[in-house]
Parts: structure tokens; sequence; C-alpha cells
């Protein structure tokens, strides 16, 4: 991979620096000598004839994340940048000034505001939406209209949009429409046409595009084939074009040239629709999401996974990242910081990245350990352990390799109760050395390895109530510095203590403390849980914060849970008691890091 632009860890204190992954590329268009790449986090942009990258991120002016197209005005000479929740921006070329449209986003629409396709024509940008189709202007950068593509009113989902001449044309997910831009009303749907008499008319056609005075347009095949179809439309007749291995993911038409890519192919075609260029890989694990050709017939290829390729040098042009957005855990150890992406729903491959005291980036993906959801590097070693949702967890000692498996079948780790999975969910190590494993939804939900490869389980009783109460689905575990064992992921606060005594269990300690204090019920389940520099734990909940303020008595003094209350405008409340708590990380002012499900991150004091 060429790799440029390195970032060490070094930074001003107090500024935010970004780690996005740009491997998975979705669109690609070209300016001058430029390569705009656009990513789900962001744009970077590489130049052909230095060779440079410059990426486009929140941090220097792009208004969110969430990208899903652009398109480029050449009159005004600035992009028109679409995201998932219906923010728009503007950036210029080539200062790369951001100008922020929220005006979609903040409206109240029901259902999704997602932008999907943007084309343009002169200053005008036609604008492809799941409520419908607008149309924007460039110069004065207000909306002229808003179309729903309906008769009663309810939203068509507009998929893709192309123009030609005075012409728009929309795929939508029930079929095809078009009018003519210069109507003076283009928000009157009675003034569009839908197309009749051609395949799939009333099906969801995902991609249109128009070439001298061809449409072509491609049918979203939702049987479970994924053969998705592209046809052509030419004097009035449809007829196929050509039928895709797999899923279609773009058509698009650029200086007379029609370019098609789908999960295995990226093909372009000249006006007399001879194929010029095609890069069919179907050995990898590409997905092919589009392709240019420059106007020095330099040709790329956008990839899902692999970055942006070169189709004439056959190298991979990325800026140095990690191989994910989807961070599923991360821990920072010896000087270096260790992430695994991915998660219990998302069947994707384990990509495992270490981000070196350097700055560069390594990392590998293996689909043996698919469903990656938590790492642990080990002090002062190069072994470090990677858990799953459902392959138990690998053991590995360089950064390039897969290591090796450890599931039920060799271990006395058991699979989740409701299918047959090895569930694992945090992994540690104690100051003996010895490997604890949460082995999530068992009866044996505690698990250890010694020094000696010895395993032992820990059976942590049911208890009735609810069905989180009951299965122990146990999500983390902290070590105390008594070696006290806390879990959290029940509706309880649960302390296990083997005594030193791996192989004894006679002698082992385990309390279940409920989630209640004096005033009464703290949340239905813990979810997370940190040590802070004082000694006291602090427990996150699907309702706020907890703190137990003397763990050496947890087995003695089983209720000392409590809340922190705290005043806002003259109310007393709970401390985040409106939060889902996702993790709590403490820094070395004994400041707490919260992270919530829904809210972002809060920064609060030594006492809360």
């Amino acid at each position: 991979l060429l790799i440029w632009n390195t970032i060490g860890f070094a930074q001003v204190p107090g500024t935010w620096n970004e780690y996005f992954s740009f491997r998975n590329i979705q669109q690609l268009e070209a300016v001058d000598d430029n390569v705009f790449a656009l990513s789900e986090n962001g744009i970077f942009i590489y130049n052909t004839s230095t060779q440079e990258i410059q990426k486009v991120t929140k941090l220097n002016g792009l208004s969110t994340v969430g990208l899903s197209c652009m398109a480029f005005c050449d009159s005004t000479s600035s992009f028109l940048i679409g995201y998932g929740d219906g923010t728009l921006d503007i950036l210029e070329y080539p200062s790369l000034r951001v100008h922020a449209i929220p005006t979609i986003a903040n409206k109240s629409i029901y259902g999704s505001k997602k932008i999907n396709s943007i084309v343009m024509k002169s200053d005008t940008a036609v604008i492809a939406t799941e409520f419908g189709v607008l149309t924007f202007s460039m110069t004065t950068k207000n909306f002229i209209s808003t179309t729903i593509l309906s008769d009663d009113g309810s939203y068509v989902a507009a998929k893709s949009v192309t123009a030609d001449g005075d012409k728009i044309y929309v795929a939508t997910t029930k079929g095809i429409f078009s009018s003519m831009l210069s109507s003076s009303n283009l928000s009157d749907f009675s003034l569009w046409t839908k197309f009749t008499g051609i395949p799939y008319e009333n099906d969801t056609i995902s991609q249109i595009a128009t070439l001298n005075g061809t449409i072509y347009y491609a049918h979203k095949d939702i049987s479970g084939a994924k053969k998705d179809s592209v046809f052509k439309i030419k004097n009035g007749i449809a007829e196929a074009f050509k039928t895709q291995k797999q899923n279609i993911t773009r058509i698009a038409v650029r200086k007379d040239q029609l370019c098609i890519s789908s999960n295995l192919s990226a093909s372009i075609y000249n006006q007399e629709e001879k194929l010029t260029h095609q890069y069919d890989e179907t050995t990898s694990n590409s997905k092919y999401c589009d392709i240019i050709k420059l106007n020095n017939d330099e040709v790329f290829v956008a990839d899902q996974y692999f970055g942006l390729y070169d189709y004439h040098t056959k190298d991979n042009i990325i800026p140095d990242c990690p191989l994910s957005n989807h961070i599923m855990d991360m821990v920072f150890q010896d000087e270096n910081l260790h992430i695994v992406c991915g998660n219990q729903s998302l069947w994707e491959k384990v990509y495992y990245n270490v981000k070196v005291s350097t700055g560069a980036w390594f990392g590998h993906s293996d689909w043996k350990a698919n469903n990656s959801f938590c790492v642990y590097p080990v002090k002062n070693s190069k072994t470090y352990y990677i858990g799953t949702h459902g392959n138990g967890f690998f053991e590995n000692s360089e950064v390039w390799e897969s290591g090796t498996q450890y599931d039920e079948s060799n271990t006395l780790l058991q699979t989740y109760y409701l299918y047959r999975k090895t569930v694992i969910d945090d992994i540690t190590v104690d100051s003996d050395g010895t490997l604890w494993l949460v082995n999530s939804g068992t009866s044996f939900p505690v698990v250890a390895r010694d020094k000696n490869n010895n395993w032992y389980s820990y059976y942590i009783a049911k208890q009735s109530g609810n069905i989180v109460n009951q299965q122990n689905l146990y999500n983390q575990m902290l070590i105390d510095p008594r070696g006290y064992k806390w879990l959290s992921g029940t509706g309880y606060l649960t302390v296990f203590y083997e005594n030193k005594t791996l192989d004894n269990t006679d002698d082992d300690k385990l309390v279940r403390i409920p989630l209640t204090d004096n005033e009464g019920s703290i949340a239905e389940r813990t979810t997370c849980l940190a040590e802070d520099l004082d000694g006291e734990i602090w427990i996150g909940t699907s309702q706020g914060i907890a703190v137990h303020s003397s763990p050496s008595r947890v087995f003695k003094d089983r209720q000392s849970i409590s809340r922190i209350k705290i005043e806002i405008d003259g109310e007393v409340g709970y401390l985040l008691s409106s939060e889902s708590i996702s993790c709590i990380a403490v820094d070395g002012a004994n400041r707490k890091w919260i992270g919530t499900e829904k809210s972002g991150v809060f920064l609060i004091s030594e006492n809360g």
C-alpha cells in the first residue's frame, strides 16, 4: 500500500485528532489532477501529479460524519456533499472552505432524510433523498423546489437522479419518474411522468444515468440471488444492457464515459457502448463502488475494503488509517493503541489494528474471527488476545497474523445459551499472569487459564427475575488490586473472588448486589465498570451512574451502592439518569469520561 501523511500521537493538549478509516470508498470525482474519494467519515484527495494525499473531515470543516454522496459544480467550482442525516455541505475548490446547509437535517420529516444522489445541471443541483427530490441553487445557496413523488403525499424514496438536456430522471422504489427541470412548478407531482412498459416499472430502481439520449438504469434484485440487471431505454424502447454477477453499486456518466460498478467488477464504456476498461478481481474480498477515468487517461477504482485502486500501477492508495470504522474495543498499552472492529450483529471479518508509538498503523483481517468484540494486549509482551461474538478467542503474537483459536472444542468454554456459538465479551489478565475470560450466556460465565495452560471455569448461579438477570449475560470484568472480579451486564452488580486458589471452589466468594439504594431502584442492569484513583468502583447502568465507595468491604457490606445527586437550574436529580452508559474512563486527574449510547461523551469532575 502507498501510505502518506503518517501522524504520530503527539498533539496540542486539549485538541482533538481523528483516526478514521478511509478504506470504505463509496464515490469518486475528479477535478484537474485530483481524485476526490468519498468515504463514510470524510473525503481524501489524491493528487496524481505529486502523489500527495489531503484529508477533509469534521475536524477541518465538514459538518458531521456519515457522508453518502457528492457532485461537482463547474460553474461555481465547488462540491455539494450529502450526508445520511440530510445535512448538505458546500466544499469550495481549491480552497476547501466549507459552508454548511443544515436545512434538511433540521426539518421535521418523518423517516430517513438521507441524501442518496446528487447531479449538477449548470448551477442547479438536483438532489435525490429518501423522502423525495429537491433542487438547490449553488449560486444563491437556496433551495428552489421540493417534490414528493406520490399523489397522496406519502414519501417515495428517490435513490438516484440524472439529467439530460432540460429533463431530469429519478430512480425510486416505485420505478422511474421524469420531469422538465425548467418547469415553473417542479414541486407539482402531477407534472411528472412515470415510465411504463419497461422492465420492473414498479420495482426499486437503484441507479440511473443518461448518455447521448440513452437512459441506463439498474433494477435492484431483492430475491437473494443478488443478480441486479442493467437496462437501457433508447427511443422509448427498453432492452437489457448487461447483467452483473453481484449487486450494482453505481451507474454514472462522466465526460461521455458510462461507468458501471458492482460488487465484483468495475467497467467503463465509451459513447458507442464499447468496453474500454474493466477491473474484475473475483478472487479478492473487494467490493467495487465506483470507477473513474481522468483527462490524462488514468483510471481509478473505488473499493469498499481497500481504498483507491490505481488501474495502471495496480497500487492501493489510502491514508494511513485503521482497517475499519466499526470500532468495538480499544486498549492503550505500552505506548501503543490496540483496536478491534466489529460487533455482535455485524457479520464482518475481524479487523485488528495497532497504532504504534511512531504513529503508523499495522493490522490484519481474518474471516475465521468474525464479529470481533474485545481486545487485550498483555503488558510488556507481544501477546494480545481478541475475543469474538461466536468464535471464541484468538491468541496472537504478531500484528499481521490471526493466531491460535480457542473455543468450546479445546477449552472449558461453553456455547451461548441461545445458539451454538462461543461468545467472549471481555478478556483480561491478573497480576499473577492468569488469563480471565467472560464467557457470556453460559452456566459457567467466568473462565480462567493459568500460566501452565490449566483451565478453570466458575459457576455463577442464576437468579429469579427478568431474562437479563437469569442468563448470565455479563459483558465486562474488572479486576481490582485485591484480585476481586467485578462483573457488569446483568441486573445485579456481581463480584467474584476465587481466593487465589484457582482449583479450589470451596473457598470462593460471590456476591450479587441489587441495583437499589435507600431511595429505590437505580436501573434495570449494569453496563460497564471503572476503578478510579481513589479505589472506588464507578458503575455504568442503563439509567446513569452509580458508585461503590468501599470495594474492600464488598463481601461484608453489600448495600454500599449510591447515586450522585446534582443540581441543574434549581432542580435536583441523579447524574446522567436519563442516559444509558456505554463506557467509563478515568484520567490522570481522576476525572471521569462517560460514554453514552445516544448523547456522546460527558467529562465530569473527580466527584461527579
